[in-house]
């Protein structure tokens, strides 16, 4: 390695730290029969996170890992960063792109490894979570999918939530819209198994993450791992928080492709009440003189049923 790589900015939350070997007993003998990873990094003008992100890999210190970061065209400073990082990136697939799904999609295509995940450039890995996860496929060849705790912190690194390990079944996928719901920053599968479901459903684009899961616990039993794997960042900007509303009607579509009409049905009513009541919310205020101006400026939406 030719170049000074910087301390993980996150050490005082999670303990990184530059070391020149993998903690022993977490590698131990794993080194010489590691298996591939391989990660994809979506981004889009994330230039203020993404290098935590990449810190978080290059410090896990193991052997075998490829770097695919999927660049949807951003405009501000990453173009910059992953030139610092190159030599240890292998592969960054210029924009534009569809979205995050196309953007991971493409990446995967890119991917040669035995296990795959995809971390989103504003989130990161907690110290040696490779070596804990390839333990975890190599104390059973037949294990495909793995799932681990993690946590959810502030921009600016302050604790927010624990996110505990979850049975990845049908009563698990059921039970998601009651705030059950596992990272996707600490879930890794086989590369067969992905391959044999086709990717991420290109229609969704915040719950991409729950539609795959809900395909592959129709296909394969998930391990739990009950340790810290990685953690997200939620905050005003996050792309899940920004479009919040559009989750109900993701969730009603997930819900009809994998056959869940219980769930669907009752999707569907608190869908129909929640447009009722904000169409019943638009008639109310249809006529007051804020609302015409900005109706002549056609920047109010018009109700499916105006008031007089």
């Amino acid at each position: 390695m030719n170049q000074t790589i910087s301390p993980h900015p996150c050490a005082h939350l999670y303990g990184w730290e530059i070391k020149d070997h993998a903690d022993p007993a977490t590698s131990g003998r794993l080194a010489e029969s590691a298996p591939r990873f391989s990660v994809v990094i979506p981004t889009l003008n994330q230039a203020e996170t993404i290098e935590d992100t990449l810190l978080s890999l290059i410090h896990q210190d193991y052997p075998d890992l490829e770097i695919i970061v999927a660049d949807g065209g951003s405009s501000d400073g990453t173009a910059a960063i992953l030139n610092r990082y190159r030599e240890e990136l292998s592969a960054v697939l210029p924009g534009p792109d569809t979205g995050q799904s196309n953007a991971i999609n493409k990446g995967f295509a890119r991917a040669s490894g035995d296990i795959f995940f995809w971390l989103n450039s504003d989130d990161y890995l907690l110290p040696d979570t490779l070596w804990r996860v390839a333990a975890c496929f190599l104390a059973d060849a037949d294990l495909e999918f793995a799932v681990g705790a993690g946590d959810v912190i502030s921009l600016d690194h302050h604790f927010l939530r624990h996110i505990p390990p979850l049975p990845m079944d049908e009563a698990t996928m059921l039970n998601w819209k009651n705030d059950q719901w596992v990272m996707q920053q600490c879930c890794f599968w086989t590369n067969t198994l992905w391959q044999s479901v086709g990717g991420v459903d290109e229609q969704l684009h915040l719950l991409m993450d729950y539609d795959l899961w809900f395909r592959f616990s129709r296909r394969t039993k998930a391990a739990m791992i009950n340790e810290k794997l990685a953690v997200m960042r939620y905050y005003p900007d996050a792309k899940t928080v920004k479009q919040r509303s559009k989750t109900s009607e993701e969730l009603a579509y997930v819900y009809a492709k994998n056959g869940a009409y219980t769930s669907l049905r009752e999707q569907v009513a608190d869908l129909v009440v929640q447009r009722g009541a904000s169409e019943n919310y638009l008639n109310r205020i249809h006529s007051s003189l804020p609302v015409r101006l900005l109706k002549r400026l056609s920047l109010f939406p018009t109700p499916a049923n105006p008031g007089p």
